[in-house]
């Protein structure tokens, strides 16, 4: 199959969640298909990384933004009560390679990943054309619509009103998605149940929505890791070593650590003395850096490798309370063979059993209870680690994630008539 991805930022590094998921997707395919991938690039340190994603696939198209300039395409949208979202996220430049490879090639299926990239269908010249004739699907992953009504909720009031209004343009946009494209997919059950039904409900009824979890990258993600860095002198364990691991200007994840820091730390420090908590990622704001002032926590920034970080934790900790879809940093620590002390939030959607593979702790007492109980019992969060391990090889699996989708982008997922309906829909 010819197999046209479009992707709201480029999928390399495999750094964050979008990305990752992604990445594993694209490359996949790449095996056995001639994937052609279009995105942008919103970070400057992506661009010497091109090379080395062009290499997984037929051929990369891309144009650079600046990912800072949201509240530009905020002004820009707000007048005509468009979504910010779809408006940063789509370039003239873009459709018009996009466009130009459709005039060179004839495609079987389209895979967008991030519901703004269904601009670059919608506006393409070739959308009555080829674009009609093409399987297209969707990987929302998670209800974008979801995630800034929930922002919303836990904002103040002015900047509330901007994510409320972000909601509601993006439900419009995604229900206008389940009404043209073939199939849907989103990361989890749950996530599915907050899709907006509206007007694609008649659509939506056919079967065209479904759930595609992510996996692991098993082999990467290995206690092997761990063993092997243990038996090096210059990296002893400290069997009181917390770590949480995320893009540190995510919002969510600095709300998270914040909280746990402030609210939730203290008590375990008290209870645990030689407890120390590490915050590990990426572009660390003012805000977590001075998470880093308070005794016992430390905060990396960048790091090369997280499984450094993650293979000599006694427990990783999710303690997330706006959280969407599955989380890859629980997946990951969990895969490392880690026991992972999460939310309720963050838990949602994940086919883990509660307190045999993972602890879940709902409340700051209940949260600092269970992250103590693992520092004074290692041979119990050990114990959990391993039923981690072998959680995500059964339920975690990419090539098993993907046998499905690779069905669905071949047209022979669900039944034809189903397909065809979808294609009629992507050209009324």
């Amino acid at each position: 199959m010819r197999i046209l991805v479009i992707a709201h930022r480029m999928p390399f590094p495999p750094n964050k969640g979008d990305k990752i998921r992604a990445f594993n997707v694209i490359s996949r395919l790449a095996k056995r298909h001639d994937v052609y991938v279009a995105s942008l690039i919103d970070e400057p340190a992506d661009v010497p990384q091109v090379s080395r994603f062009e290499s997984y696939v037929k051929r990369f198209l891309y144009e650079r933004i600046d990912g800072r300039r949201r509240p530009v395409s905020a002004l820009k949208s707000l007048p005509f009560g468009r979504s910010i979202t779809v408006t940063h996220f789509y370039s003239a430049a873009l459709q018009a390679r996009i466009d130009a490879l459709l005039d060179e090639i004839e495609v079987d299926a389209v895979l967008c990943s991030s519901s703004p990239t269904a601009e670059y269908v919608f506006r393409s010249r070739h959308v009555q054309g080829q674009l009609a004739r093409a399987v297209k699907v969707m990987d929302l992953i998670d209800v974008d619509s979801y995630k800034w009504a929930q922002y919303a909720a836990r904002s103040r009031p002015g900047i509330s009103w901007v994510y409320r209004y972000e909601a509601n343009r993006l439900a419009a946009y995604e229900a206008r998605i389940g009404a043209t494209f073939d199939r849907l997919l989103l990361v989890s059950d749950q996530e599915c149940s907050y899709f907006p039904r509206g007007k694609c409900l008649p659509a939506l009824a056919q079967g065209k929505l479904r759930a595609m979890s992510n996996g692991v990258d098993l082999d990467y993600f290995s206690p092997a890791h761990s063993h092997a860095q243990a038996q090096a002198p210059a990296t002893p364990a400290n069997p009181s070593t917390l770590v949480f691991t995320g893009v540190m200007d995510y919002w969510p994840n600095v709300e998270g650590v914040t909280w746990f820091v402030e609210r939730i730390w203290p008590v375990i420090h008290a209870g645990a003395p030689e407890a120390r908590v590490q915050i590990v990622g990426s572009r660390p704001t003012k805000e977590v850096q001075r998470l880093g002032t308070v005794p016992g926590v430390s905060v990396t920034g960048f790091v090369e490798d997280v499984r450094d970080y993650l293979g000599p934790a006694t427990a990783c900790i999710a303690p997330l309370r706006i959280a969407r879809g599955v989380q890859n940093k629980v997946l990951e620590a969990m895969a490392m063979g880690r026991a992972v002390v999460t939310t309720p939030q963050a838990f949602e959607g994940l086919r883990a059993q509660r307190g045999r593979d993972i602890v879940v702790a709902d409340g700051e007492a209940a949260f600092a209870d269970a992250v103590l109980g693992l520092l004074r019992d290692p041979a119990r969060a050990a114990q959990i680690g391993r039923n981690a391990r072998l959680c995500v090889e059964a339920e975690y699996n990419w090539d098993e994630n993907l046998r499905e989708l690779e069905a669905m982008l071949a047209g022979t997922s669900g039944s034809p008539e189903h397909v065809a309906q979808g294609r009629r829909e992507s050209v009324a």
